[in-house]
């Protein structure tokens, strides 16, 4: 026990127990100890030890945390909007970061990280962008690496979160831009830093378009005196809103002490006032190196899928899944497993070559376990996403954000001067 290196866990969440506790735990617990994990309360901590039968030490106070511990790692997971406060901590205590997407949710944030990395660039601080470990991910990377289609041209990026998955992250506190900077940040940033990884660039500026077509008040089909602010208080039933979620599993149990205590529960209406961030967007980004992209997310459709389309110079890659719609697998809670399946290379004048996917098991296709693996696993590869890496990605979301409201378009090296963007 001594000689393992301590962990501490900032944010006790399912993203934290899902993503990297489990993980750790099963694959690196001869490594690594899990030694504290801190939220605002120590009551939600107890919620999480109780759910997964563990007894980690339980703290409010990330301070005390991290001078009691004095970890090795800290795996920052809480709210996206505070992610920054606690990567200045523990930099400023030398330890070793590792924080969940995204770094930050506006421009002044932004400039904290940039901050961040110029004071401290000896230690080891990363990204966990884990889409870029799902194994499509990692194949389309090996193509386009391979020289097999070409220089890159331009990219078509698509995806549409199928109506269980999409109202999620309306019942949730990450549906108030100043929680999470929107979808374009708390979820986007993914595939930006997908594009950029692909592209082997930057942005240089951004464009962009969306609304609110689909939850908030204006949407709502029911008179305001019908409802309520959560579901479990909504006499409505599944047949009359199909918004209509149940606090089960661990839903339930990692918020068990909010729901006694009557706080925070992810089962907040979907057609709240306070909902502030959009759900249909369109954002074009022109690259340092000249390639364009045109990024596509719709959270509200019949279908769960994500397709991109990649033209070279010599051919063209096209990658498509559709997600299974078995109502078994709960999507808005990472257990994505692939239905449906293609990567293909079309070659100018030549038969359609189909690439196959290594299968791997676990949450996101497999992307949260080999992102742990190279993470704790020793076998550190060149798919881990950088601070810089992090930023580069939140700051199209914040482009594009600003973009929306001006109608402009914006280019990112000023956007980093500026401190009025919010």
């Amino acid at each position: 026990m001594e000689n393992k290196r301590k962990i501490v866990i900032v944010g006790a969440s399912y993203r934290a127990m899902h993503g990297f506790i489990n993980n750790i735990q099963k694959y690196y617990g001869e490594q690594y100890e899990i030694a504290g994990v801190s939220d605002l309360t120590i009551d939600k901590v107890e919620d999480l030890n109780s759910y997964i039968d563990k007894n980690f030490k339980a703290y409010n106070d990330f301070d005390l945390m991290l001078a009691e511990v004095r970890p090795d790692v800290a795996v920052i997971a809480n709210i996206d909007c505070v992610h920054v406060d606690y990567l200045e901590k523990t930099l400023a205590a030398g330890v070793r970061s590792v924080v969940e997407k995204p770094l930050c949710v506006d421009a002044k944030q932004s400039q904290r990280v940039r901050d961040a990395i110029r004071k401290y660039p000896n230690i080891e601080a990363v990204t966990a962008h884990n889409m870029r470990y799902h194994p499509a991910s990692l194949k389309i990377k090996e193509v386009l690496d391979s020289g097999r289609i070409g220089k890159v041209r331009s990219i078509n990026f698509t995806e549409t979160l199928d109506v269980d998955h999409g109202a999620s992250y309306f019942q949730r506190w990450n549906r108030t831009m100043n929680a999470s900077g929107g979808l374009l940040i708390h979820k986007s940033s993914h595939h930006f830093d997908m594009l950029n990884w692909f592209i082997g660039s930057y942005a240089k500026n951004v464009s962009a378009h969306g609304d609110l077509l689909a939850y908030g008040e204006n949407n709502c089909p029911f008179d305001k005196n019908e409802i309520a602010d959560n579901c479990h208080k909504c006499q409505k039933t599944k047949e009359e809103c199909r918004y209509r979620t149940e606090l089960t599993g661990p839903r339930y149990y990692l918020h068990k002490s909010n729901l006694e205590k009557g706080d925070y529960t992810p089962d907040l209406c979907v057609f709240s006032p306070d909902i502030d961030i959009t759900d249909h967007v369109s954002v074009g980004i022109r690259y340092k190196n000249g390639v364009h992209a045109c990024y596509t997310l719709c959270a509200h459709s019949a279908v769960e899928s994500m397709r991109v389309e990649i033209e070279g110079t010599i051919a063209r890659l096209e990658y498509e899944v559709i997600y299974s719609s078995d109502p078994n697998i709960s999507k808005s809670e990472g257990d994505l497993n692939g239905h449906y399946q293609i990567l293909r290379v079309i070659e100018f004048g030549k038969p359609v070559e189909t690439v196959k996917i290594p299968e791997v098991k676990g949450s996101h296709g497999g992307a949260d376990l080999l992102m742990c693996k190279d993470l704790f696993g020793g076998e550190s590869s060149d798919s881990k996403a950088t601070l810089e890496d992090g930023l580069q990605a939140v700051l199209i979301g914040i482009a594009a954000n600003e973009s929306m409201r001006t109608g402009k378009v914006v280019e990112l090296e000023s956007l980093e001067k500026q401190e009025t963007f919010v």
